[in-house]
């Protein structure tokens, strides 16, 4: 008779499971990979702020700058952003955008058809018959969502007076595995059809079981509720598929699961908005004091924060500068008394920063 694993403890007081969680996730150890590189490890960025995704890609990589990421989005194709995981804007693999489309796009359709697109004119029947035309618009072409708008509507597609309509349908196309977003003109997105923009890769036997893989190898240790808080889908199903492949752990006063092994490495990071350290998980408490939820998750945004060991520390802004010789300057809002540790890391962090934008970048703190 086997014997039973014992069960993973991490501390009490959370410090190493919110270590692992950052080592696993490329920030303690920032490696050297391509953009493509981090986002597959990451399974995606979050990315309605196209900006922030670039910074997020900086904070787990040294080797490469904001050129090389808009480079690997607008001409190599390497990566690409569409709507993903609960119904937002992510940045991922070229190599992963058709099968996370076919697993998130029903999803979506299902979220937003019955009401939402019923009200913008975007129903079965126009989808039907806008996808083909949509094909024949953008064969060889990217447009902008007003520009594609405006051919489809001389088409006979018609929707309805409201400035989200073609952002809408662009989303239920993209849902359909049609379009995805291309290179920015300037601050408007460019679509393309999939087909055109990125090669045919065979998809893994088992999409939910690969999601849930991927999702533990970056994010654990995690609970079943983190899983479908970060996928906005059901966890059981993909959660069985790899059970095997689990290791059951206790932590924060809760039980989850990690898959495979790290070293965790302490480290401060700044994080941008919607970063994925601050958004994978249904209960923040042990990263982020109560009393300063509301100053990092306002609203529908998630500002960008100042992380230390796990745990949120401060907030911050970069701010572009009208001074001569300095680009930005980086301002933090301290959470806590910083030591001289956090003060040193911060000043690295500001110097890679400085790198990755391609130019001088200073640092102001509150406290």
């Amino acid at each position: 008779m086997s014997a039973i694993p014992a069960l993973r403890v991490f501390d009490t007081a959370g410090v190493n499971f919110l270590l692992e969680r950052m080592t696993r996730q490329g920030l303690a150890r920032r490696g050297t990979g391509t953009p493509a590189q981090v986002a597959a490890s990451a399974l995606g960025l979050q990315a309605q702020d196209a900006a922030a995704a670039r910074l997020g890609v900086r904070a787990r990589s040294g080797a490469v700058d904001e050129a090389d990421v808009i480079r690997a989005g607008a001409t190599e194709a390497s990566v690409v952003r569409t709507w993903l995981m609960r119904a937002t804007v992510h940045l991922v693999a070229a190599e992963d955008l058709r099968w996370l489309v076919a697993l998130f796009g029903p999803m979506i359709e299902r979220r937003f058809a019955t009401v939402r697109w019923r009200q913008l004119g975007i129903d079965r029947p126009l989808l039907d018959e806008a996808v083909p035309l949509t094909r024949e618009v953008l064969a060889d072409r990217q447009l902008t969502r007003q520009e594609l708008a405006a051919e489809l509507a001389e088409r006979g597609i018609r929707l309805a007076d409201d400035p989200q309509a073609a952002t809408h349908l662009l989303m239920a196309l993209s849902c359909r595995g049609v379009t995805c977003r291309a290179g920015d003109r300037g601050r408007d997105a460019t679509f393309a059809l999939i087909e055109d923009w990125v090669p045919d890769v065979a998809p893994p036997i088992d999409p939910m079981a690969e999601l849930a893989r991927r999702y533990f190898r970056a994010f654990a240790p995690a609970t079943a509720a983190d899983f479908t808080a970060w996928s906005g889908l059901p966890s059981g199903a993909a959660i069985g598929a790899i059970r095997d492949e689990l290791t059951e752990v206790a932590f924060d006063g809760r039980r989850g699961w990690t898959l495979g092994t790290v070293e965790p490495v302490p480290v401060l990071r700044l994080l941008p908005m919607f970063d994925n350290y601050l958004i994978g998980y249904r209960d923040r408490s042990a990263m982020l004091d109560e009393t300063r939820v509301g100053q990092v998750y306002v609203g529908g945004i998630i500002k960008a924060s100042v992380v230390c060991d796990g745990r949120v520390i401060g907030s911050w802004r970069l701010e572009r500068s009208t001074r001569s010789g300095k680009l930005a300057t980086i301002r933090i809002t301290t959470f806590e008394r910083f030591t001289r540790r956090h003060r040193q890391e911060l000043d690295r962090e500001r110097a890679d920063v400085e790198r990755f934008l391609g130019g001088m970048v200073g640092l102001s703190t509150d406290g």
